[in-house]
């Protein structure tokens, strides 16, 4: 749905989700905080314009959101499934139910595989790294359907209804981040607006994924506003350099920092430990012998363990 400004808001859908719903599609490179990919096989694969605002989010829960800066186009292969009966490229592959393959146009069940075709299609690669602000987790994508135009669509771009976006952002979370990011918009549009900053690749999915798995619940403290959490690496990021498997858990903001300096720990029993500087303070006192508020696995007492021994030897 168009803006006042004639650009348009899309629901585009990020592929690190790993969701391929028609079959034979090759994967794309995503990054949700920093660009996006598609082809002349997707629908509104052209309408899609520099300025328009992105909406991603995973199927599950909202990313976050940016303008589209740039838009490159070129040229590739893509696979392409067709149906054994009607021949219509609108075959989905189903992974809990047989027969394993439907088709959308005739209605057609079938287990044998499609026929698969590489077609040429011109490619598409949008860059919104400028402008990303993340909003993971404040609506899931129940509540992101009832906001397109049409709430039924599957296409991996969806126009959003986004003064009704806007109303269901500001109903769970504080301050204006359409505010700001209307301005960068502006300043992209001016093009003399330049950001250095170094960030954690991946950082945005690996909180999305966190989030979809427990919640909007700190593992030390329990139930938390979303805006709150952050997604706490139990072991140090920078050394090395990717997010490993059940490496990481949500945490308060103030406890994530107080973790990764060492000032609190958990032992492999799942209990809290304060470094004594931090009993004097009586809020904190009280999470000194209490036990996390979520089940941990094998992998976190591991990561859990490392990081005791760093730092309570």
């Amino acid at each position: 749905m168009q803006l006042s400004d004639g650009r348009t808001a899309w629901l585009t859908l990020s592929t690190t989700s790993d969701y391929r719903r028609l079959v034979g599609g090759d994967k794309y490179d995503d990054n949700p905080e920093s660009h996006y990919s598609w082809n002349s096989l997707v629908t509104h694969h052209s309408t899609v314009q520099p300025g328009d605002v992105f909406v991603l989010w995973n199927k599950k829960i909202l990313l976050g959101m940016s303008i589209v800066e740039q838009i490159e186009i070129g040229e590739g292969k893509a696979k392409r499934a067709r149906c054994i009966y009607c021949g219509r490229a609108a075959v989905v592959e189903r992974k809990k139910k047989l027969p394993r393959y439907k088709c959308d146009n005739c209605g057609e069940e079938f287990g044998e595989s499609p026929k698969i075709e590489m077609v040429d299609v011109k490619t598409y690669r949008s860059n919104h790294a400028q402008a990303w602000t993340s909003l993971e987790g404040l609506l899931d994508g129940r509540q992101l359907r009832t906001l397109c135009v049409s709430p039924k669509a599957q296409d991996s771009f969806r126009r959003l209804r986004w003064g009704a976006f806007q109303q269901a952002i500001h109903g769970v979370t504080t301050g204006d981040p359409f505010g700001a990011l209307v301005a960068v918009g502006n300043q992209i549009a001016g093009g003399h607006t330049t950001a250095m900053t170094r960030v954690r690749r991946g950082q945005g999915a690996f909180r999305a994924q966190l989030l979809a798995e427990y919640g909007h619940r700190c593992a030390l403290t329990g139930p938390c506003p979303p805006e709150a959490l952050e997604a706490g690496h139990l072991y140090s990021y920078a050394k090395v350099g990717q997010h490993r498997n059940q490496g990481g858990l949500l945490l308060r903001r103030d406890l994530h920092r107080l973790f990764d300096t060492g000032l609190l720990a958990v032992d492999v029993a799942g209990v809290i430990h304060l470094a004594e500087e931090l009993r004097g303070y009586p809020s904190y006192a009280l999470l000194h012998g209490a036990p996390v508020q979520i089940p941990l696995t094998e992998a976190h007492r591991h990561w859990l363990k490392l990081h005791w021994q760093q730092h309570r030897g």
